[in-house]
């Protein structure tokens, strides 16, 4: 049976839940890739700047031999920071679907609004620890990723990290519609504005690291303990079921795509059971009620924070 999904504004359908394959490296990825596929998920989301592409394509290579189609699956990936020049979109495009072995992606995302010094240093960073940066609107990037649309490389087009004013700024000045805003997003970080915004706008907005990102060093560094948070854990014993799959679950009762990232098969299955059970309004309100607005972020690319278009002195 299919996933529940949202529709795009392209018409084009999303899965609600997909794989996240950041920090997945190589082998790990592959196996995660094909424990997720042969537990029901049909969507996968990668990028560029991951280096595990060609590890998805091995992946999906098997199981369309195997008589998976195409289709069926919905497959993203990203134009990192280091490609915003117009002459670098193309190729960077390009080799994301050499490298996933596909003839067209379904959604392809600006990683990030600031432009990066152009070069395959996906990190061009001085020695203070700031990033080199140039001089590229990323209405000038969005420009030419358009023209991946019009090839027929890509089946929709949109942001990450874009804050309301960003993205509205995309939707006013573009040719084509941003599908998808990907931004962070767990009940200390709702994101309650832009997803107003989004849904507004008929843009579906994602979610990354939707369970707070457990046991990393950012987790520690800015003190966000999802899954031991008292709501959420309470919330969780009363449905028989995870703090992370009520995390998940919260957000898929806001029509919001969530992407968990694991490399663990028993983990992978666990974040899919969440399409048996609901949450009630009063519960949807106490997870509401958990946002710490910036101060529970845990991705602030700060290598670019003093650069006019960082995102996160905007509003989400």
């Amino acid at each position: 049976m299919a996933w529940p999904a949202v529709r795009l504004c392209t018409g084009a359908s999303m899965p609600l839940l997909g794989l996240g394959t950041w920090r997945a490296k190589k082998n790990d990825c592959y196996k995660a890739v094909k424990a997720a596929l042969d537990a029901g998920y049909r969507h996968i989301d990668t990028a560029e700047l991951y280096q595990n592409e060609k590890e998805i394509g091995q992946t999906l290579k098997e199981k369309f031999a195997e008589g998976l189609k195409r289709e069926e699956l919905f497959i993203t990936s990203k134009l990192w920071n280091n490609r915003h020049h117009p002459d670098d979109v193309l190729p960077a495009c390009q080799k994301s679907l050499t490298d996933l072995g596909l003839d067209y992606l379904d959604l392809y995302l600006m990683h990030f609004p600031v432009a990066y010094k152009r070069g395959d240093n996906f990190f061009p960073f001085n020695s203070k620890g700031q990033a080199e940066t140039l001089d590229i609107h990323f209405m000038d990037t969005w420009k030419v990723m358009e023209k991946l649309v019009d090839a027929g490389l890509v089946k929709a087009i949109g942001v990450s990290n874009f804050n309301i004013s960003q993205m509205e700024e995309v939707l006013t000045n573009g040719r084509i519609k941003p599908a998808v805003n990907q931004v962070e997003s767990h009940p200390y970080l709702g994101c309650h504005r832009l997803l107003e915004s989004c849904t507004a706008n008929n843009i579906v907005m994602t979610a990354y690291c939707p369970i707070g990102r457990p046991g990393s060093s950012e987790a520690e560094q800015y003190k966000v303990s999802l899954l031991d948070d008292p709501v959420v854990k309470e919330i969780s014993e009363k449905h028989g079921k995870t703090p992370a799959q009520v995390c998940l679950k919260w957000q898929v009762q806001r029509n919001v795509v969530v992407i968990p990232k694991s490399a663990t098969p028993s983990r992978i299955q666990e974040n899919s059971q969440i399409f048996d059970f609901e949450l009630s309004e009063d519960e949807m309100s106490a997870i509401n009620s958990l946002d710490r607005g910036a101060n529970g972020r845990l991705v602030r690319f700060a290598a670019c924070d003093t650069h006019p278009l960082w995102a996160f002195s905007g509003e989400f």
